[in-house]
């Protein structure tokens, strides 16, 4: 007889198999320090990070998110900080309402709190916020970026706690875009020779998100009411919402079985699939995710130039043609569908009360 598989227990058991040394896969082979790690990760679009109003949400957002990870927080890392070091150990660091009150519109909000040993190293536990200046808001890119994770084996024991804390960060920052699920959180320091390491795990699993989003943020391809991609929780602001059809459309479109919608004041979360999803041993597009993307993919940019760094020795990297195929890695043909909707309605669980939240609409 088979036996069952229970995932927080192997995940309990070996944690290190969820990490990737760090650039592993760059000219010159591994150096001793964590270069990636995989994770469950929101990242959040959003305005205003130069006023007082969105700053003192930022601290609520991270008032909750200290609330779970707090014993883990080892490092914060800040560029160009007006006052203080750029790194800090965790339990020296003053707080962040203290430190934001400090700066004025104008200073770049650059906050990335990590739980890694040595400084270094990529972790489970991230809270990093990347805020744009009041002048450069003012010139029309003023696009900032949350983006937060939790290690899995956190998520398998507490399913319902990041839905919560993306929801709500989601009204908070009234939020223009995001999305949540899989991705690897690289080192904060040496991003670029680790983006190998994300372009190689993303080619094998569509299901991961890629690319630095404060990069992204404030790029010409980005400009317009669009979305990035689609993942377990997806942000539609309303005027994406109306791009993709309307709400009414939506939801006819996309079961109810399968596909939760919350409101969260600007537009609505969608959450596509019982759990954060990679797919299956016959096709590692999860089916949630195809349906969903086949939907908005209307709505999804053509481009966004690139994901990553240009290559140094030839070493994979999604630029160009790449990250555009990318953007296109949920795609299927229309032919296809009734397929992908037997395998969603006959092989996914079903959203019950265990794995979405009571204020579903």
């Amino acid at each position: 007889m088979k036996q069952e598989f229970h995932l927080a227990e192997a995940l309990a058991k070996h944690p290190q198999s969820l990490e990737v040394p760090g650039n592993l896969l760059m000219k010159g082979g591994p150096e001793d320090y964590i270069g990636a790690v995989l994770c469950l990760r929101g990242t959040l679009y959003f305005k205003e990070a130069h006023t007082a109003l969105v700053r003192e949400a930022l601290c609520q957002c991270f008032d909750d998110f200290k609330e779970l990870a707090a014993p883990s927080l080892t490092w914060l890392w800040r560029e160009e900080p007006p006052q203080g070091k750029p790194l800090t150990a965790y339990a020296e660091a003053r707080p962040l309402r203290e430190m934001m009150q400090a700066m004025d519109e104008d200073d770049h909000l650059s906050f990335c709190y990590t739980s890694g040993k040595q400084s270094r190293d990529a972790s489970g536990w991230l809270f990093d916020i990347y805020g744009k200046r009041g002048w450069q808001a003012k010139k029309g890119r003023g696009l900032s970026v949350l983006e937060f994770s939790v290690p899995l084996l956190y998520q398998e024991q507490n399913p319902l706690n990041f839905l919560r804390l993306f929801l709500n960060f989601s009204r908070r920052l009234a939020a223009e875009q995001g999305y949540a699920g899989h991705a690897f959180n690289l080192s904060p320091t040496s991003r670029d020779s680790n983006e190998p390491t994300e372009a190689f795990m993303a080619a094998r699993m569509p299901s991961l998100d890629a690319g630095t989003a404060a990069l992204l943020a404030n790029i010409p391809e980005f400009k317009p009411t669009r979305i990035k991609t689609v993942s377990w929780l997806t942000v539609l602001d309303q005027a994406r919402v109306e791009q993709a059809g309307g709400l009414a459309m939506l939801r006819t479109q996309l079961p109810a079985s399968h596909f939760a919608f919350y409101d969260y004041g600007a537009g609505v979360v969608i959450q596509a699939g019982a759990y954060p999803s990679g797919g299956d041993g016959d096709d590692p597009k999860p089916a949630a995710y195809v349906l969903l993307n086949h939907v908005l993919k209307g709505i999804r940019y053509e481009t966004v130039g690139s994901l990553h760094g240009g290559s140094h020795d030839g070493e994979l990297r999604l630029v160009g043609w790449s990250a555009d195929q990318w953007l296109k890695r949920l795609d299927v043909n229309d032919d296809d569908l009734p397929a992908w909707r037997t395998r969603l309605l006959d092989n996914e669980p079903k959203l019950d009360a265990a794995n979405t939240l009571p204020e579903r609409i």
